[in-house]
């Protein structure tokens, strides 16, 4: 079973959440979401400004613990518990968010994923792709894949998809204590039944 890895922004009942403005360019990387190691690698650490939206005090807002928009950010936590399960295909650099009004810090790591993989099941996913070819951007109405083309990788993205993070259950497993991240189940060809 593989499921779409995500994160829920930790957000106060008056809606005050943190902003994480991670569209940062580096020489040598063209982008966080291809799959391959990079040319060269990005400062150490990478600041990313981080904004409160919103007034409230309360404790339960800080970033994201795994955020992936232009860069793919996640706590130490996060890395710690995919590499002591045994992933073995992430790269990571250390990271900082700082809040931009407070000057406070958060340690990160910024993380790149290795391997995109082909493993939609086009036939029995609804899907568009304004350029016609399912890759890079494609958007999935309801997805089925094909596990066995994964071989068994714990974490990838997907090729048809670049935005979407699949995870094995192993890595599922390791990650359920971490509040806030969101595992949702992906169906797989033959076990999947139209409603």
């Amino acid at each position: 079973m593989y499921y779409k890895l995500d994160c829920a922004f930790p957000m106060a009942d008056d809606n005050t959440y943190y902003d994480i403005e991670d569209g940062l360019q580096f020489d040598g990387i063209k982008s966080w979401a291809l799959g391959h190691t990079f040319a060269k690698s990005p400062p150490n650490p990478i600041i990313v400004p981080i904004t409160k939206i919103g007034t409230s005090t309360d404790p339960i807002v800080v970033p994201s613990p795994f955020h992936d928009a232009f860069m793919c950010l996640a706590t130490p936590d996060v890395v710690a518990a995919m590499k002591g399960c045994g992933v073995n295909s992430i790269d990571v650099y250390p990271a900082i968010l700082q809040d931009t009004q407070t000057g406070v810090q958060f340690p990160y790591f910024a993380v790149n994923i290795i391997g995109i993989v082909k493993v939609a099941d086009l036939d029995e996913s609804e899907w568009t792709n304004l350029d016609g070819e399912a890759k890079m951007d494609t958007i999935f109405e309801s997805l089925v894949i094909d596990s066995s083309r994964a071989r068994n990788w714990d974490i990838f993205r997907m090729y048809e998809d670049t935005g979407t993070i699949l995870i094995s259950e192993r890595v599922k497993r390791a990650l359920e204590h971490i509040p806030f991240i969101t595992f949702q189940p992906v169906p797989n060809s033959g076990e999947h039944t139209s409603p």
